[in-house]
């Protein structure tokens, strides 16, 4: 014979409902700091291989066109001889301020703007993600030379623009940018990998092996 009431019941549910709800949210603020991270050191990486492109890429008349920026650092940093560096010699170099400056841009812009314009199309995306970084470049820029009195970044060419923190040169880079993000986000957001993360870890030696067998 079952003892327990309506009541209790009814209770117990409401507590359960909530444990979920309670994991749920915390679910998606671990998966929203890890996509933070990945885009942090995503843009990191990125920075350091971008030094060595664009070096190679000023000898190349086809891909010259696209870096006709002129991006450099604060002189009183001495850091921009790292363009006559051989480009053989792989260096690279990338401010940790930008480690929040790329998660920013990442998750708080570019994943709302393809939410919005899923449906639109290559082009019309790349173009709306292009500006906004471009905007975001500028206006980041400027707050960083205000917080650390270094222009950790600025551009010295014809295009600069928004307190020379950006340049109209590099809006096509930021275009492919942009859709490279949107690319990454594609992914982390696959319902199979969402399950994956919110699945509890291994526990056994069995359910270990299980999982390894998956990945090979």
């Amino acid at each position: 014979m079952n003892d327990t009431s309506p009541q209790e019941t009814a209770s117990g549910r409401f507590r359960i409902r909530r444990a979920d709800r309670l994991r749920a949210k915390r679910v998606k603020r671990s998966y929203t700091v890890f996509r933070f991270w990945l885009y942090g050191m995503v843009g990191i990486s990125a920075e350091i291989f971008f030094y060595n492109f664009v070096r190679v890429a000023r000898n190349v008349p086809l891909l010259e066109a696209l870096v006709r920026f002129r991006w450099q650092v604060d002189e009183r940093l001495p850091l921009n001889d790292i363009w006559d560096t051989p480009a053989i010699a792989g260096y690279g170099q990338c401010s940790l301020w930008m480690f929040a400056v790329y998660g920013i841009a990442s998750l708080y812009f570019i994943e709302p703007a393809f939410r919005r314009l899923v449906r639109q199309h290559l082009l019309v995306r790349a173009a709306v993600y292009g500006v906004i970084i471009l905007l975001f470049e500028g206006v980041s820029g400027m707050l960083l030379h205000g917080l650390t009195g270094y222009r950790i970044w600025y551009y010295a060419d014809a295009g600069a623009i928004l307190w020379g923190m950006t340049s109209l040169y590099i809006l096509p880079i930021w275009m492919v940018t942009g859709l490279l993000t949107e690319r990454i986000y594609r992914e982390l957001m696959d319902p199979a990998l969402l399950e994956a993360f919110e699945s509890p870890l291994p526990s056994t030696e069995e359910e270990t092996e299980a999982s390894f067998q998956l990945i090979r």
